[in-house]
């Protein structure tokens, strides 16, 4: 009898959620909260939406720079070297689950949109930030360094997990370079949706769009795609300043849920005003099958006539890398996360 490789299974989850507006301990506390609520259901891995803490700031999009607002959304965002921060990780160990978190990262007093990757020993394994922030983002946050590329880590019996955040899904070339690192279980976090309020206004920025691209990914690249994402309520408006605006959906404005990676859908339709964990079974033979028929990164390419040249985070010659350093050390994202006071004992044991 020729030998056979076992099925490699995993429970997924998907948060749609409102943020605690503008309120970082709220914020942590409730990431906690879903932590243990998605463990508690049998879930090893859970992804949450792009800046949930403290919120996704709607308004950027519908009015002039307004520093009363901007300056107590800062106070609010979440430092790898806080606390907080550490109440997320410790909170992730003692759950024993893997969470890929979205956020807006407070550096000093410069912003990113940022996701971690938190192992069930609650040890950050993959740091990274939005690479271009998207239209009126770039008011507030900062580029990701090149370091930000690396999207992709081995995760939960060796699948290897992946994530971008919000349009970084509209880069091509940065999903071609997403899929050969080799991602399995791909988590796109997403902000809550916007409405058109006339047939081409806004329009790309509806759920109905989000939608599109995500599903996309998960057919393009055959990788199964946790799809996490805010929502806002009608009395929220007038807090995040988005009241009358098209930035404030009556529906609420969430599109949560998990593809396979054939691009069907394997959660029920929800309500995009329910805040609720969305959770799948998945089989990892689905992306053998998917994979067959085409692999963008591998039988389905020509790299004899197109291909990607990636910049390192040490290239010079790469004019989108900035050089801040002298050669040698390290000083990428990921070395400037403090490990908890316990990590060491448990990396030595």
């Amino acid at each position: 009898m020729p030998s056979t490789v076992p099925s490699t299974t995993l429970k997924v989850a998907a948060v749609q959620a409102e943020p605690a507006w503008f309120d970082l301990q709220a914020g942590v506390t409730k990431v906690v909260s879903l932590i243990k609520e998605a463990r508690t259901n049998g879930a090893q891995l859970i992804g949450f939406p792009e800046s949930f803490i403290p919120g996704y700031p709607g308004c950027i999009w519908t009015g002039g720079f307004d520093p009363e607002f901007l300056v107590n959304f800062q106070k609010n965002c979440l430092s790898v070297k806080s606390e907080e921060f550490v109440t997320i990780r410790r909170a992730a160990r003692d759950a024993g689950i893997w969470v890929v978190l979205g956020y807006t990262e407070l550096d000093g007093y410069s912003m990113y949109g940022s996701q971690s990757f938190i192992n069930p020993q609650g040890q950050v394994v993959l740091h990274r930030r939005k690479t271009k922030p998207t239209g009126q983002e770039r008011t507030i946050w900062g580029d990701g360094p090149a370091d930000s590329l690396q999207t992709v880590v081995e995760g939960p019996n060796g699948i290897k997990i992946g994530g971008l955040n919000c349009w970084e899904h509209l880069q091509p070339l940065l999903r071609f370079h997403h899929y050969s690192l080799g991602c399995q279980i791909h988590v796109a976090s997403w902000p809550y949706a916007g409405y058109a309020t006339e047939p081409e206004t806004y329009h790309q920025l509806s759920a109905e769009m989000q939608t599109v691209s995500t599903r996309f990914t998960a057919f393009e690249g055959q990788t199964f795609v946790i799809c996490s994402t805010q929502l806002i309520t009608p009395e929220n408006f007038e807090k995040c300043r988005v009241k009358g605006t098209c930035w404030a959906p009556q529906s609420g404005g969430g599109f949560a849920a998990i593809y396979g990676p054939d691009g069907a859908k394997l959660t029920p339709d929800i309500d995009p005003g329910k805040e609720c964990i969305l959770y799948a079974d998945i089989n990892l033979d689905a992306i053998h099958m998917a994979k067959l028929s085409a692999d963008p990164v591998g039988h389905y390419s020509r790299p004899d006539l197109l291909s990607l040249n990636v910049g390192s985070s040490s290239s010079i010659a790469n004019p989108a890398t900035l050089i801040r350093y002298p050669t040698g050390g390290n000083h990428t994202l990921l070395s400037g996360i403090p490990p908890l006071e316990d990590e060491c004992r448990c990396i030595d044991a």
